[in-house]
C-alpha cells in the first residue's frame, strides 16, 4: 500500500460482521466500559470489531502493538492519540453504520468521515431536511424526483456530518452554517467563516447500499481506498 502522505489520505473500509473477536482483546479499559453501554449484544460486537480495528489499522502506520495505543478526547468528543503517538501528527476517524466501518486517516489535516446504509430508515424526510439542512440544500432535495431523494438526502447528510467531525466541534457547529452539494459529486459550496479552497470533501461509495464521505481539513488531499477485512488487518505485517 502507498506510503501516507501530506497530500494523501485513507480510507480502510472493514465489514464488521467477520470475525469481530479477533481483536478485542486490544481494547482499553475505558473502551470496554464503552462497549457495556450499548443495550444490544449486536451494537455492542460491532462498536468492539470497530475499536479493535481502529486500532490494527493506527497501530500499522505507528509501528506498534493495538493495545499499546492510547487516545485522548477533544472538547466534543472527537478522538485523537495521547502521547507519546500524537507526535506523529497523524490524524483519524471511525464511523461504522449497519455492521460497516471507515476509518480515514491522514497527515497532519484534520479529518471526519461519515457512512449510512441506504436502507435506513427515516421518518419524515423532507421535514428532517428543512429543519437542519441549509437552505439551499433544501430547495435541491424537494426538487429532485422522489426516487432520487433518498440517495440525495444521505449524500447530503453523510457529508454534513464528515465535515463537523473533521471541524471537531460536533453539533455546537450549526448545520445550516455550511453548505454541500447532494449528487454524487461531493462539493463543499459555501461556509460562514473560512474558505472553501481549503478543504477537500470526497464522495464515497464503499459497499453496496451504502453511501458516505470523508473531509480534510486541507485543499488537494488524494483519497485512497483500502479494503481489508479483521483477519487481513491481523495477518498483515504492515504499510509500506
Amino acid at each position: 500500500m502507498d506510503r501516507l502522505r501530506t497530500d494523501t489520505a485513507h480510507v480502510w473500509a472493514v465489514d464488521l460482521e467477520r470475525e469481530t473477536h479477533m481483536l478485542a482483546e486490544t481494547l482499553s479499559e475505558d473502551e470496554w466500559m464503552r462497549a457495556d453501554r450499548f443495550v444490544f449484544e449486536k451494537h455492542r460486537a460491532h462498536f468492539v470489531a470497530a475499536r479493535g480495528c481502529l486500532r490494527a489499522i493506527l497501530a500499522k502506520y505507528m509501528d506498534c502493538k493495538p493495545g499499546e495505543l492510547a487516545f485522548f478526547y477533544g472538547e466534543h468528543g472527537k478522538p485523537a492519540l495521547a502521547s507519546p503517538w500524537d507526535k506523529s501528527q497523524l490524524r483519524f476517524n471511525l464511523s461504522h453504520s449497519a455492521g460497516l466501518a471507515l476509518i480515514a486517516v491522514s497527515m497532519r489535516h484534520e479529518i471526519g468521515i461519515d457512512v449510512e446504509p441506504l436502507s435506513r430508515k427515516v421518518g419524515q424526510m423532507k421535514d428532517i431536511a428543512k429543519r437542519f439542512f441549509a437552505p439551499g440544500e433544501y430547495e435541491r432535495l424537494c426538487a429532485l424526483p422522489r426516487e432520487e431523494q433518498r440517495r440525495a438526502f444521505f449524500c447530503c447528510w453523510t457529508r454534513k456530518e464528515a465535515y463537523l467531525k473533521a471541524m471537531g466541534t460536533g453539533l455546537t457547529h450549526s448545520l445550516k452554517n455550511f453548505e454541500v452539494s447532494l449528487g454524487r459529486k461531493a462539493e463543499l459550496l459555501w461556509i460562514k467563516e473560512g474558505n472553501i479552497k481549503d478543504w477537500t470533501l470526497q464522495h464515497l461509495e464503499p459497499a453496496k447500499g451504502y453511501v458516505g464521505a470523508v473531509a480534510i481539513a486541507g485543499k488537494d488531499v488524494e483519497v485512497k481506498i483500502v479494503k481489508h477485512f479483521l483477519r487481513d488487518l491481523c495477518l498483515n505485517k504492515g504499510v509500506n
